[in-house]
């Protein structure tokens, strides 16, 4: 595990970067968007596991704070999901620099899904996957998305079966499991191990 900073002087991010365990034919890289606010908090756990899993698998990836959260730099006042969708690109290129390569896959859960998909739609050419698990996006807006998503896109749903049917185009699962990104009595912690793994398996 390797903490660092990308981004500009007057934008620093916060970031870790996991180097792949093992040694591929060729070399991957994954970036990986965290949920916002509270939500954050709650799934930290899983996006770690989620970037152990895909080290293990031969995945260098990069996870990073959003500017005016976490670790980055900035004021809780300067945080807004537009502006995030500038970090997402940022992380993207940080982590191309880094490992040499010219695509990446991208991976968000809950609004870091929906600011991973509007800067895929901008950044297609650097896109190798896309995996937006649980989006936060109005069923009736889905569908304008996901047309002009990259070809190789996959939706993981746990909660949000409602968007199940205005998906066209890509890949779209539905999978029972603990949503690691809300706090009750009997899920706070918990890693949804079966999803952690679907994805490492389609990435793969």
């Amino acid at each position: 595990m390797n903490p660092l900073y990308l981004g500009t002087q007057e934008r620093r991010l916060f970031a870790v970067y996991e180097p792949a365990a093992v040694k591929e034919r060729r070399t991957r890289a994954a970036v990986l968007c965290y949920p916002w606010g509270a939500e954050y908090t709650y799934a930290h756990r899983t996006i770690r596991q989620l970037a152990v899993k895909l080290s293990a698998c031969g995945f260098h990836t990069l996870r990073f704070d959003y500017f005016g959260t976490g670790d980055s730099g900035g004021e809780d006042s300067e945080a807004n999901p537009a502006a995030a969708e500038v970090d997402v690109e940022s992380a993207i290129e940080g982590l191309q620099d880094i490992v040499g390569v010219a695509r990446v896959a991208l991976i968000g859960l809950r609004l870091g899904a929906t600011l991973a998909a509007r800067a895929a739609m901008r950044r297609t050419e650097n896109i190798e996957a896309l995996v937006l698990w649980d989006p936060i996006v109005l069923p009736e807006e889905a569908a304008a998305m996901m047309r002009s998503l990259p070809a190789r896109t996959l939706v993981m749903l746990t909660e949000t079966q409602a968007l199940e049917n205005a998906l066209t185009g890509v890949t779209a699962e539905s999978m029972s499991a603990p949503c690691p990104w809300v706090e009750d009595a009997t899920i706070t912690g918990a890693v949804p191990v079966r999803v952690i793994q679907r994805i490492t398996e389609w990435l793969a």
